[in-house]
């Protein structure tokens, strides 16, 4: 289906495209874990880097 100008363009988005794609990593994550998922994993498939006392530095990938 073809947008108002005759582009599909319109229906594309890089920001939702990105939080699908995490939303995606947790799902697979999550699944293949044997029970919840630790914050500092979340964190990390996330992006998150912990800031503040107390903070933690991030988890380094496995090799």
């Amino acid at each position: 289906m073809a947008g108002p100008q005759g582009s599909d363009d319109y229906l594309t988005d890089g920001d939702l495209q990105f939080e699908i794609e995490l939303v995606g990593e947790l799902v697979v994550a999550a699944t293949s874990s044997d029970g919840p998922l630790p914050q500092d994993e979340i964190d990390r498939l996330l992006g998150v880097v912990p800031t503040g006392a107390g903070a933690r530095p991030p988890a380094t990938p496995a090799p």
